[in-house]
């Protein structure tokens, strides 16, 4: 398989895995006690989605590291947007809803960057809500493994010397290491002094869990390998630059980040071995 073919396939299977996560929120959503609130998901869980979602639930995928990010990346964008920062950019923005369902100010700029197809289908299917944006949003087309997406950002009118909030989800399992730190870097060398990064990262124990075996089959199986896990999150971003408070979900549920409600145990499973992390450009 040549190297053009392989990223061919990963690029399929992290499309598809994207909405997924929109069928996972749409189902906390209808909870009658909700952690994480998101009425818009629903529109993304069609009938594929949701198939896909039940066969990687039925393989042993969990719903706590959508669910808990989700959360945590809300409360932090919300401070730092109240902070003053106006320009906020998701990376593989896949199915996030938050330029609709959050109540962002006028003049914030909110890009999304995924790969080609992914954003407009994504904006077909929320054409109910097109009314509920309420800040500027801003569309792009591109392969963050290609050196080409810092450019067409700033060309899309982002500002680099200005700080900024970088969300970053459910991405990095599909990443190589090499793809991964150069993604870290042209973050830093795109933001202002005191931006926000909002990022998430399996730890390393998910793969050494003899009760993930299933479910990292399933993936493989999809052509969606997940291949990246950290020891240390919060230390491997101090080592690129940024000032990070990290947890694991086990340490969220036992109250150990003062600004996030704990998440119930139900979305903190012994076996999922995630990491969610905050962090300033210091």
């Amino acid at each position: 398989m040549t190297d053009t073919t392989r990223q061919d396939d990963d690029s399929a299977a992290v499309k598809e895995t994207s909405f997924i996560t929109a069928v996972i929120r749409a189902m906390e959503n209808d909870r009658p006690d909700p952690y994480l609130s998101d009425p818009h998901a629903v529109l993304l869980s069609t009938p594929r989605s949701r198939t896909m979602a039940r066969e990687a639930l039925a393989a042993g995928g969990t719903v706590g590291s959508v669910i808990v990010r989700g959360r945590f990346g809300d409360i932090a964008l919300g401070r730092a947007v109240a902070e003053g920062i106006g320009q906020v950019v998701c990376l593989a923005a896949g199915s996030d809803t938050r330029a609709w369902r959050l109540p962002l100010p006028a003049g914030t700029r909110f890009f999304e960057i995924d790969l080609p197809g992914q954003l407009e289908a994504k904006e077909r299917l929320l054409a109910p809500v097109r009314d509920r944006l309420t800040c500027r949003r801003v569309r792009l087309s591109e392969d963050l493994r290609s050196g080409t997406w810092p450019q067409r950002l700033t060309a899309a009118g982002y500002t680099p010397d200005e700080p900024a909030v970088w969300i970053i989800e459910g991405l990095l399992p599909y990443l190589r290491t090499e793809h991964f730190t150069r993604l870290l870097d042209d973050v830093a060398k795109m933001s202002g002094h005191g931006s926000v990064l909002l990022i998430d990262a399996p730890h390393a124990d998910y793969f050494r869990d003899p009760a993930n075996e299933r479910f990292l089959a399933f993936m493989r199986a999809r052509g969606s390998a997940f291949q990246l896990g950290l020891e240390d999150f919060g230390g491997f971003l101090g080592s690129r630059g940024w000032q990070a408070e990290a947890y694991t979900l086990r340490q969220l549920a036992e109250g150990a980040c003062g600004w996030l409600p704990a998440p119930p145990g139900r979305l903190c499973p012994p076996h999922d071995h995630h990491w969610v992390a905050r962090a300033r450009l210091v």
